[in-house]
């Protein structure tokens, strides 16, 4: 399979098994799991892959470094990422002292007022390490801003804590005195230039002496009125 058709198929699974699997005629259980063989009907009626379909997906699956998805007992289902309530069963576990969250700057001035909440997710989604984070923020921001959180005073508030995978933690929201988010400067309104002068429109250019063009005018008609007159142009002397 190649680059183009494995990033497609990633980005199917995703749509489905995270958030429209009934669009899909697929009836997902209070675990987050669909059928595995009705999906593989639905990636093949899609044109995503033929007949080597389920074969494919289980490569995807399996090779994938971020564990984002997870067959079992001829089921599959995400790990993480849902937008609808799930039950994914996951054991509480004690987190590192420090988890990360990438963001965007404007978005990490509001946490840093209303704390960090799932954003139509069923849980928030926190990173193990900083790279990870950065790299997660960096698909909504050129320069993500790092937010820190503190695991050991979020449990005190009893909070509890889930690994999704190695590297992917999810927990219901976080309120701002469990977190660190760097300071930002005030922002401040952009600064207005005065606009440009004027260009002053050029004069037109005065006619030299003994130059002279025809001139129009009216002379009395001797059957009455007047009839236009034109001088003939003065040779240049």
């Amino acid at each position: 399979m190649d680059r183009r058709t494995a990033t497609r198929l990633s980005k199917f699974l995703s749509l489905v098994l995270r958030h429209r699997p009934d669009e899909y005629g697929l009836r997902m259980d209070e675990l987050g799991f669909v059928d595995f063989e009705s999906l593989i009907d639905v990636i093949v009626a899609e044109d995503i892959l033929g007949k080597n379909a389920e074969e494919e997906v289980q490569k995807l699956v399996e090779g994938s470094d971020r564990r984002r998805f997870e067959i079992s007992e001829g089921r599959i289902r995400a790990l993480y990422g849902h937008s609808a309530r799930v039950n994914l069963a996951l054991l509480e576990d004690d987190p590192p002292p420090t988890l990360f969250h990438g963001t965007s700057g404007d978005r990490a001035r509001v946490v840093s007022r209303e704390g960090l909440l799932p954003s139509g997710r069923a849980y928030v989604h926190l990173s193990a390490t900083e790279e990870e984070a950065l790299a997660v923020g960096g698909r909504h921001a050129e320069n993500p801003v790092l937010l820190e959180i503190d695991t050991a005073a979020a449990r005190e508030r009893g909070i509890t804590f889930h690994r999704a995978t190695d590297l992917i933690w999810l927990c219901p929201a976080l309120p701002v005195e469990v977190l660190r988010v760097p300071e930002f400067p005030p922002t401040s309104q952009p600064r207005r230039e005065a606009p440009p002068p004027e260009t002053p429109r050029p004069s037109a250019p005065s006619r030299s002496a003994g130059q002279s063009s025809g001139i129009r005018r009216l002379e009395p008609d001797p059957e009455g009125g007047f009839k236009r007159r034109t001088r003939k142009r003065q040779p240049r002397r």
